[in-house]
This record gives structure tokens, sequence and C-alpha cells, in this order.
């Protein structure tokens, strides 16, 4: 009896805190896409596909060829908005620190007036709750295909 006792306190122990930090991390991202969705449509801007990548959350507009990113962590101070008109060049861009890891991995917009880096991956950022940095980089080719026919032709 003081076995099972024990046992199921442990588990417990175990069981609770990992399922408070997933539960967490979900509201978290449901409460970003949200401010960012509202934000959208107060500046007319009707987003349908926002994700959450890392401490990135991101979508765009198809009909107004906008795209915006915010910060998880500070989606209304963070909240941006690029007109992908303006845009030159859209590519996934990452930052290797050996041929296994990688410090930084993002997408790069070249603009007219220079260039705009939107972070799906840090590694020192100790906040940012974040995937894989190599699955992230696939976020970014994927995210440089949908930008990629926005783009107004050079």
């Amino acid at each position: 009896m003081n076995t099972t006792l024990i046992g199921i306190i442990i588990l417990l122990l175990i069981f609770v805190p990992v399922g408070y930090l997933i539960i967490n991390t979900t509201g978290q991202d449901k409460k970003a896409k949200k401010t960012v969705s509202q934000l959208s449509q107060t500046m007319g801007i009707h987003v349908k596909n926002i994700e959450v990548i890392g401490n990135c959350v991101i979508a765009v507009d198809e009909t107004s060829k906008k795209l915006v990113y915010s910060s998880k962590t500070n989606p209304n101070a963070d909240f941006k908005i690029i007109d992908m008109v303006e845009v030159r060049d859209c590519r996934a861009k990452s930052i290797k620190q050996t041929d296994k890891t990688l410090d930084w991995v993002g997408l790069e917009l070249i603009e007219k007036t220079g260039k705009v880096e939107i972070p799906f991956y840090i590694e020192n950022d100790e906040e940012g709750f974040t995937k894989d940095p190599f699955v992230c980089l696939q976020d970014a080719k994927r995210w440089e295909g949908t930008l990629k026919p926005l783009l107004k032709a050079s």
C-alpha cells in the first residue's frame, strides 16, 4: 500500500508540472493569435492562417498583400505590418554555428529601404519556447514559398 502511494505521488510530481507547461504554452499561443488577429482587423487586414513559430506570430493577407508579424511574448508592442508590394526579395535565412547546429533561423525581406529580419529561432533566446531549429528552417522555407508569389515582379 505504501509503495503504491509513493509511486502515485512521484507520478503526480512529474506529470502535473509537465501538463501545466503544455496547457500554459497552448493558452499563450491562442492568446497571441487572437491579439494579432484583432490588431490586423483594426488595420483593415483580414488574415486567415495565423501561425506561431517559436516566439514569432506571423500571418498574411493574400488579397491586400500585407504580412503581419509580432512576438508571442508581447504581441501588442511588437506588432508590425509589411506591404509585400514594397518587398523586392524574400528568403529563408539561417546562421550556422556548425554543420549540425543553427544559431538563427528566420525570414529576410529585402525592401527598397533596407532589410527586415523576422526571427523564428534564436539560439540564446531564453524566453522563447521554440521548436527544433531545423524544423523552424523548414517553416521559414514554407513561408518563403507562400510570400514569393506576393512580391511585385521586378
